[in-house]
């Protein structure tokens, strides 16, 4: 019993060990990505892959490996490793269900990024299945989010908003502040999306209300009373956009955030424009502006520009305007923002034609033509790429599809061969049950002829062993054969050292065991060996085998 409890406990240990190294293994790759490390945890991952010994656990890798990929910005092959681990058939035992719906989850993301939204969707709502399934909330509540931004994209606002509904009633079921205030974020923003600003309006405001009551960080809350803001500008509601961009230069203030307090400047001077507070407008608009350009490489100081340009327009200093919107030009061409760039020329257009400079103003306008074109190529070409991404993306999966059906096929195969394999077996047990029975018959025979066969050989091997082994003890050497064949028998005391002699004993040792002198034993040998007509040790042994043998 004992014995067996030994071999149990060696079995469990091992069993340990082994899952101790595979626990080690993963968290090996998840370390190098948490580290940044994606170059080796990409080696890592293919060398796992590589080996039919970690067959168990390619599901794994190919989605960490997926996750490599995504890192390192080739969302293509991202999306190819989560296919592949999707497809493998390790991803379909119970342990990895969150595994599973995680990396569906991932695909529908890279999808939604490649700009394929209905595939995406396809993928978010098999990951809301799967999350539902394990009954985690947290995925839930995520899927639903997933599905209400590609709904959105699709312009299915209704459903979108009920996705993100959904997500919200289970934040406030779970209590978690901070997802809620996320879920009220995105809500405004669709209705941004949809020109509901008003609904927006009230959403970013539930968003803070609950952001200032929980652990929320001053930047959460700077970012959502700058949504805020910008939705009471299309409302024009001036006062209620003023409070909540202070609010937001207080809060950017306290994280010594000074290009985003600038951004907030930027604004509180076109709120001042609309209102016609011009002199206010000027003072946000230069402060916002000497701030900027301690940052000469920043897009920030564009919008201080168009700004206080915007200003001087309004108080008839058309030149001052004019000199703010070259420098925007100036700036935008070398920070290669094509889209501002254009939009620098349209305003200069416009500045030029309000102080009579119409040859100016025409070709400042040639030019923002000629952007105009090259920004329709660009898109063109965006377009195409786009196209050309989203014809990757399907090809990609539908060679992962391919690959599956031709693994059924191969499963297939191999199941008629098993089939056929197997009567093969079954045919050839016969066979060999009729052989083995054939052979027991012979051997059945045989077995008296060997069983004196061997007899006679034993001795003779023995010999023979004795002989080739120098073993005198073995060979059996009898007197009465060997005088028999002499002219002149042995003595007793010479036979006594004869077999001594053939024992591998050396004279002093002889001379002992006879109680001689070893001159007087030398003298016997050489007797004995002048009667056998032999001149050694070995040659008497022989000459010993040949006369027993006969």
């Amino acid at each position: 019993m004992n014995k067996w409890k030994g071999r149990f406990s060696i079995l469990f240990l091992c069993c340990c060990i082994a899952c101790l190294a595979n626990t080690q293994e993963k968290s090996r790759v998840q370390a190098l990505i948490d580290e940044g490390l994606y170059d080796e945890a990409r080696f890592h991952c293919d060398s796992i892959l590589s080996d039919p010994d970690h067959k168990s656990n390619y599901a794994y890798y190919h989605s960490k490996l997926g996750d490599v990929y995504y890192f390192l910005g080739d969302l293509q092959k991202s999306l190819k490793s989560y296919l592949n681990a999707l497809d493998d058939s390790g991803m379909n035992v119970l342990e990895r269900r969150y595994l599973k719906e995680e990396t569906t989850s991932y695909v529908g993301f890279c999808y939604r990024e490649l700009g394929l939204s209905q595939k995406a969707e396809e993928y978010f709502q098999k990951a809301l299945k799967l999350s539902i399934e394990i009954r985690d909330s947290v995925e839930i509540a995520t899927a639903y989010y997933n599905m209400s931004t590609v709904l959105l994209e699709q312009g299915k606002l209704d459903e979108s908003m009920d996705m993100l509904q959904k997500a919200y009633e289970i934040d406030v079921i779970r209590k978690d502040t901070s997802a809620i205030g996320f879920d009220l974020t995105v809500m405004g923003n669709a209705m941004v999306k949809t020109r509901q600003f008003d609904k927006a309006a009230n959403f970013y405001k539930q968003s803070i209300d609950l952001l200032e009551i929980s652990t929320g960080n001053y930047n959460s809350l700077a970012k959502r009373c700058g949504l805020l803001a910008e939705a009471f500008i299309e409302l024009e509601n001036w006062d209620s956009a003023k409070y909540y961009t202070n609010q937001a230069v207080d809060l950017y203030a306290k994280q010594s955030d000074s290009i985003l307090v600038g951004m907030q400047w930027v604004r509180l001077a076109r709120i001042e424009n609309e209102t016609d507070n011009y002199d206010q407008a000027l003072y946000w608009g230069v402060k916002a502006k000497l701030l900027f350009e301690k940052y000469p490489t920043s897009s920030a100081v564009i919008s201080a520009n168009s700004s206080l340009a915007h200003t001087h327009k309004r108080l008839g200093d058309n030149m001052q305007a004019i000199n703010l919107l070259k420098e925007n030009v100036d700036l935008t061409k070398r920070l290669g923002l094509l889209y501002e760039h254009r939009d620098s020329y349209l305003q200069l257009a416009q500045a030029y034609e309000k102080t009579g400079k119409y040859g100016q103003a025409f070709q400042s306008a040639q030019k923002a033509n000629v952007l105009t074109d090259s920004i329709t190529r660009l898109e063109t070409n965006k377009a195409t790429e786009r196209m050309r991404v989203r014809y990757d993306a399907e090809r990609i999966e539908s060679e992962n599809r391919l690959l599956e059906l031709e693994n059924e096929v191969t499963k297939a195969n191999l199941a008629e061969r098993d089939a056929e394999f197997k009567v093969f077996v079954l045919i050839g047990i016969i066979i060999l049950i009729l052989a083995i029975s054939s052979f027991v018959l012979v051997v059945l025979r045989s077995r008296m002829k060997m069983k004196l066969l061997l007899s006679e050989t034993g001795e003779l091997r023995s010999r023979i062993k004795g002989i080739l082994e120098f073993k005198p003890e073995e060979v059996g050497i009898v007197k009465e054969q060997i005088n028999d064949s002499l002219q002149h028998a042995l003595t007793d005391r010479e036979f006594e050292i004869l077999n001594l002699a053939l024992s591998n004993l050396n004279n002093s040792e002889i001379a002992d065991k006879v109680h001689l002198s070893v001159n007087t034993v030398k003298f016997h040998l050489k007797n004995i060996y002048q009667k056998l007509g032999v001149s050694n040790r070995k040659e008497a042994l022989k000459y010993a085998v040949q006369v027993t043998a006969n």
